[in-house]
């Protein structure tokens, strides 16, 4: 069953029945799924529900708000994305499958997808710049409107910095000179993760060297084409990456680390400098940290000179299967229409960041932004597309290493195979599905490899959470993409481990998940156990019984061994770790070696969850 399936019976059974959502009667139980969660928040029989893809992280909770009293006859639910960072693909499968969401938010390009709404007839598009649409223009088709223009730079702790008197870098040697002085103090200076992203790091720290003359932004663009030699172009790129290395401001870890990680660790004061995304602010508002950040741009060798980077950010589409609903069609036009004015910009950017597309809205800078506003004032923003592909960055890796000569790597370099963000994905088949799954079945299936793999007497997985849980599904046919099963925030360091968890605790953290100490709203999907939960009751309230699988209460004193990913049980749930079974790898590792010799999967359809609709007495 999928998202479009369950809203269609979920909101038609409901008129139908026309029952009232507060005592909801047998029949009406019948029409709730009873193998996926859609929402944690009673669905309103009487409103035309609108499902929000999330595909890019972003607090979402002004945005649903400003909608449903903007348009009190919709209801917003969002729908976290899977994990995998194959995004594009992942979203042609569910298209594939008539299993989009209704309006689609992410950071990667449609191109002239069939899946996709075209816009360019519609005459709100008018107010954006052409610069943003022709960047998302498919041979005339514009499947995508833009959110944002994302802005890249360096994150501090302003805190940190203002408690040891150090002053921000005002050139690049200035940068790297203090990280001695900061390293002394115990203190990672500058961290970048290079798992996502080393050109942003080379570039942001070169762009002068590389970009700074038409020429030379000549030949960068016929690199990144794969139409010219990098030679005489990239060498100061390759350059300040081997000294952030051979300095120990780079460091092997960096290669895998999480930025997820390395934000938080910022917050605490372990992490003085992060490159990033101007995007990440919005995180740091909703986590609300005991520290002050800023943003800056990259320092070059002119004294006070600072640029930042400019890439597409998030863009919004709608998918071909949401329009060709009458009705829902009108809906989705008046929202994007609504999204496109000053007045619905503001709403926006509550939720992102960066520069807006629509050209009245551009002046709208936040004032914590000062550098940001600094650099467009002065000019100084560049704009440089990825050369290469990601797997290439393992060159990078090497040549920081010290393994390649300059030489070497240049001539590797010119061997990139050029990058084209609209075309298909290839995948690798990994296995063959009888039929759909639905994300909680998927969830409840790696579960069972987990537990399986480890030999524990239970397994937990986070359903739905956009960090450390599972949102992605499985479809009838053949298994691709094997990353879909990827945890974001789950690194390869956070082996499946083997806990031990009293009874009473194992109770516990089931009605209580926590995530980075804090309580989420979400279910541990499992294996080795029974429960009835009820997803509309209140948080504290959700989980009505639970039970080994066989049925066996739970003993509240008996230790029960439990397999997770680090990371994702609270600590304070957990008796004592007894192994990490770092040897199985990541959960993409263990689910493709599972799928390839599980022959046809189908959902375990066991019965060891009930979904109770109910809702707490008002």
């Amino acid at each position: 069953m999928n998202v479009r399936k369950i809203i269609s019976s979920l909101m038609a059974g409901a008129l139908l029945l026309g029952l009232t959502a507060c005592s909801p009667s047998a029949a009406e139980q019948e029409t709730r799924p009873d193998n996926e969660i859609v929402t944690y928040e009673p669905l309103d029989p009487n409103k035309t529900l609108i499902t929000l893809g999330r595909y890019t992280v972003f607090n979402d909770a002004p945005l649903k708000a400003a909608l449903e009293e903007k348009f009190p006859h919709i209801q917003i639910a969002s729908v976290n994305a899977a994990g995998t960072n194959t995004v594009r693909a992942y979203v042609e499968k569910q298209g594939e499958h008539e299993d989009l969401p209704d309006l689609i938010f992410s950071g990667m390009r449609m191109g002239d997808s069939k899946y996709a709404y075209d816009f360019s007839a519609e005459s709100f598009t008018s107010r954006y710049n052409l610069s943003s649409l022709e960047a998302l223009d498919a041979d005339g088709s514009l499947r995508q409107l833009p959110v944002n223009s994302a802005v890249k730079g360096i994150f501090y702790n302003k805190t940190l910095f203002e408690e040891h008197g150090w002053e921000i870098p005002a050139t690049r040697d200035e940068l790297f000179k203090p990280c001695e002085e900061i390293s002394a103090e115990g203190i990672r200076p500058f961290v970048p993760c290079l798992k996502y992203s080393v050109q942003e790091v080379g570039l942001g720290l070169t762009n002068r060297e590389l970009l700074g003359t038409s020429e030379k932004r000549a030949q960068y663009e016929a690199v990144v084409k794969g139409e010219a030699s990098c030679e005489g172009l990239l060498e100061p790129y390759y350059s300040v990456l081997r000294e952030l290395y051979d300095r120990g401001i780079v460091v092997e870890g960096d290669f895998t680390s999480s930025l997820t990680k390395n934000r938080q660790a910022m917050y605490a004061g372990e992490i003085a400098m992060i490159p990033a995304e101007l995007g990440m602010y919005g995180l740091y508002e909703e986590e609300n940290p005991d520290c002050e950040i800023d943003f800056i741009g990259y320092p070059t060798d002119t004294s006070g000179e600072r640029w930042m980077q400019m890439v597409p950010g998030t863009n919004l589409a709608a998918p071909q299967r949401s329009m060709d609903d009458p009705d829902k069609k009108q809906i989705l036009l008046d929202i994007v229409d609504y999204l496109s004015t000053d007045e619905g910009q503001d709403v926006l950017f509550q939720c992102f960041t960066g520069i807006s597309g629509v050209k009245t809205y551009q002046e709208n800078i936040r004032s914590e932004f000062w550098d940001v506003k600094n650099c467009l004032d002065k000019g100084q923003l560049y704009f440089a597309d990825q050369f290469g592909q990601t797997s290439d960055f393992e060159t990078a890796f090497d040549w920081m290493r010290g393994n390649m000569t300059m030489d070497e790597v240049i001539a590797a370099t010119d061997e990139f195979e050029p990058l084209d963000p609209t075309a298909p994905e290839p995948s690798v088949a990994i296995g063959t599905a009888a039929e759909d799954f639905t994300a909680l079945e998927t969830s409840m299936l790696m579960a069972d490899v987990m537990r399986e793999a480890a030999g524990a007497d239970a397994a937990l997985l986070l359903h739905g959470t956009y960090y450390k849980g599972n949102s992605s599904k499985i479809y009838q046919g053949t298994i691709d993409i094997p990353d879909r099963f990827n945890l974001r925030s789950v690194s390869k360091d956070d082996a499946l481990t083997t806990y031990e968890i009293t009874g009473a605790n194992l109770k516990k953290l089931m009605e209580h998940p926590l995530l980075n100490g804090e309580e989420v709203n979400a279910l541990y999907a499992f294996s080795g156990l029974k429960a009835e939960y009820a997803p509309w009751r209140d948080e504290a309230s959700n989980v009505l019984s639970l039970a080994l699988a066989d049925g066996t209460e739970i003993d509240d004193g008996k230790l029960y061994t439990v397999a997770a990913w680090a990371g994702t049980v609270d600590e304070s749930y957990v008796s004592s770790t007894v192994k990490a079974h770092s040897e199985l790898g990541t959960i993409t590792d263990l689910m493709t070696a599972y799928l390839a010799d599980a022959g046809e999967v189908s959902p375990a359809k066991d019965g060891r969850i009930t979904l109770n609709w109910e809702q707490d007495a008002a």
